[in-house]
């Protein structure tokens, strides 16, 4: 039988704030946890969850104690943080009857022990759904932009070739900065340890589809970085052929003022 529980929420932080920051801000200490992951414990069974990827999660806060942290971390209009900002909150329920210590539903995540570190996996995973968020959204503005680049690359200059060349290298950094600040294709080291807590990761992880976001939004990273490439390739060739145009009629050119000069109507 269930004998408490708590909510969990995950939240993007808009301002880029450094884990020493928020600490100093909010007057605590954060520990290293797993991966990428601090973690504070606070009185009343409450923690404070860091990942690296400025994801911020609250685990047994009230809603207005929330809202004052961050307003105090200089969140604007905190008030209404649910409307402005990426968040994924979770209900989490004591259940010592589930087996390998958890289970995972589409809105409930029921746990053996409510204890810190598995809450602490919890918070990761969420995090990082949050955080991949955040690039899907990019990804998407990245994929409208690139489209009418597209459709205006029949019209290329020397300065829109500069434009294609900076936004092909963006599309690689945000590919990178993914894959190295989401951590998405390395498992916790703790896992290999402990088979249940591997077990709550892998069913947290496939309750937010982790796996299958990641592949469409490398996908579409991976489209638009092919069809940036073949525009530049087609601009390349085009600006070779008129290169080789030019040649063409300076040769021409020459060759006719040569004649002109044999038949003396040009003098040298």
């Amino acid at each position: 039988m269930s004998t408490q529980s708590i909510t969990l929420i995950s939240i993007d932080l808009p301002a880029v704030l450094s884990r020493r920051q928020i600490a100093t801000t909010l007057n605590i200490q954060f520990r290293k946890g797993i991966e990428a992951c601090y973690y504070a414990e606070l009185d009343e069974q409450r923690y404070l969850f860091f990942t690296e990827f400025s994801v911020l999660t609250f685990v047994n806060w009230p809603h207005q104690k929330i809202v004052e942290t961050l307003s105090i971390l200089g969140i604007e209009d905190a008030e209404h943080f649910k409307k402005n900002v990426l968040h994924q909150d979770y209900l989490i329920m004591e259940d010592a009857t589930v087996t390998q210590d958890s289970a995972v539903s589409n809105d409930l995540i029921r746990l053996s022990d409510i204890s810190l570190w598995p809450l602490m996996i919890v918070a990761l995973v969420v995090s990082q759904s949050v955080g991949l968020e955040r690039f899907e959204l990019k990804v998407s503005h990245y994929f409208s932009e690139g489209r009418d680049m597209l459709n205006d690359a029949g019209r290329l200059t020397w300065m829109k070739r500069h434009k294609f060349a900076d936004y092909a290298e963006e599309i690689s950094l945000l590919r990178h900065d993914m894959v190295l600040d989401l951590r998405l294709l390395d498992k916790p080291n703790v896992l290999w340890d402990n088979e249940n807590y591997e077990h709550l990761y892998n069913r947290l992880a496939e309750a937010l589809d982790l796996n299958d976001r990641f592949e469409v939004v490398s996908y579409k990273l991976n489209t638009l970085k092919e069809d940036i490439g073949m525009m530049m390739d087609l601009y390349n060739h085009k600006h070779s052929s008129f290169l080789e145009w030019i040649i063409i009629w300076l040769i021409v050119a020459e060759v006719v003022m040569s004649l002109l000069g044999i038949f003396g109507v040009v003098k040298h």
